[in-house]
């Protein structure tokens, strides 16, 4: 005889729900929704399927617009007192991987660059020697070949008045130490930089290349984006100047209309092509996408009293005709940027994508803060774990 199964109990759900991990579509769409990388990671390990729809390319490309890689801090300076890292608060999930990862920074001044998860430091006990550090795999410093001396050419430069030298990593993944090693000076009239490259352990021949430029004090100590084979540098002279790396050459790109020069802008990776740049203006940010030409579209405004409504900000007005709000740093894409609230002192990191959380990094820094150009995010893609597993579901 057949039982009927007694009422308000249930058929197992076990069919319901394999019908719904089973389907490729649906399982992206669940892990779409996940907050963090670091939930994605964990879901990888569930299967074989499951580990190739997470780390699928184009999955990848739609939960990065979702979810970018926060921000896990950036380095500061005030004048001539020492660097500053400040830490941006992470939520409970991705604290103990920050701390994990924050452990392997080095003391702030010995940090030259930083590149998705890449850190070049100098080396504290060995003068100028550097070497390239990664946050997540903590490993003895192995030196980088000492960088040449680029000696500037006496019949380029008349006595110069500023000079000074960058090392800036390279974008490789083969190729994790290659970077570029770069010599600027300015004599109140010529711009001129002379560089080296890092490849494959060997440092290329030295290029020397040099314009013309008025105000130009700025470029040397404002902000540059290493971006492919071209450094974008942010100058005084309401432009932006372009080192071509491969024919060492300069050009010119104007800002878009009513943008300021070195100071008041920041530049940001595109992820796909040309570059993004972020101002302030009042109380708004403005964020630009350029093609690396000189074309340039404004793509939003952000109203930052608005956005920092939750902060409880007690003063907004500044005095003497300040900048309200000055911007300190942009992540790739434009996915962040950091920005300090003058009047009140508080410096504030706001998510661009996704849903545009607003998080207090540091409170009642009246000091005059400047960007240093390197702030830290989380690694992107995440690292995903190697399945030796044989079946398909275990």
């Amino acid at each position: 005889m057949e039982r009927t199964p007694p009422e308000g109990r249930r058929s197992s759900p076990e069919p319901a729900v394999s019908s719904v991990l089973g389907d490729d579509n649906l399982l992206g769409e669940i892990l779409l929704r996940l907050d963090f990388p670091t939930c994605l990671v964990r879901a990888a390990v569930v299967s074989k399927r499951w580990l190739r729809r997470a780390s699928d390319p184009a999955f990848l490309r739609g939960f990065r617009a979702l979810h970018p890689p926060r921000i896990l801090g950036i380095y500061v300076q005030a004048g001539s007192a020492p660097k500053r890292f400040l830490p941006v608060p992470q939520p409970q999930e991705l604290a103990a991987a920050a701390g994990r990862a924050l452990g392997n920074l080095p003391r702030p001044w010995l940090v030259g660059d930083c590149r998705n998860g890449r850190l070049l430091v100098r080396l504290e006990d060995r003068g100028f020697i550097w070497a390239v550090r990664s946050l997540l795999q903590p490993a003895p410093d192995e030196p980088l070949p000492t960088p040449p001396d680029l000696s500037l050419n006496s019949s380029m430069f008349h006595n110069p008045g500023v000079i000074l030298q960058h090392l800036l990593l390279l974008e490789g993944e083969d190729d994790t130490t290659s970077c570029l090693c770069l010599l600027m000076a300015y004599n109140g009239v010529t711009f001129g930089a002379n560089y080296s490259i890092l490849q494959s352990g060997v440092w290329g021949d030295e290029r020397s290349v040099a314009t013309e430029i008025h105000g130009s004090l700025g470029t040397v100590f404002g902000q540059k984006l290493l971006l492919g084979t071209k450094v974008y540098m942010m100058t005084a002279a309401r432009c932006i100047l372009v080192l071509d790396l491969d024919t060492a050459s300069f050009f010119k790109i104007e800002l878009p209309h009513g943008v300021g020069g070195s100071g008041t802008a920041m530049l940001s990776r595109a992820q796909r092509s040309g570059l993004y740049l972020v101002d302030a203006t009042g109380f708004h940010l403005r964020i630009w996408h350029g093609d690396g030409a000189g074309q340039w579209v404004l793509v939003d405004t952000i109203s930052v009293r608005e956005a920092c409504g939750r902060l409880n900000v007690q003063r907004w007005e500044t005095e003497n005709g300040q900048a309200p709000a000055v911007v300190f740093a942009v992540g790739d894409n434009a996915e962040f940027v950091i920005f300090k609230l003058v009047a009140s002192g508080i410096i504030c990191c706001m998510q661009l994508a996704g849903n545009r959380v607003v998080e207090k990094v540091a409170d009642g820094v009246l000091e005059n803060y400047g960007a240093l150009d390197c702030p830290i995010a989380m690694v992107w893609p995440p690292i995903f774990p190697v399945s030796d597993r044989e079946s398909e579901e275990d």
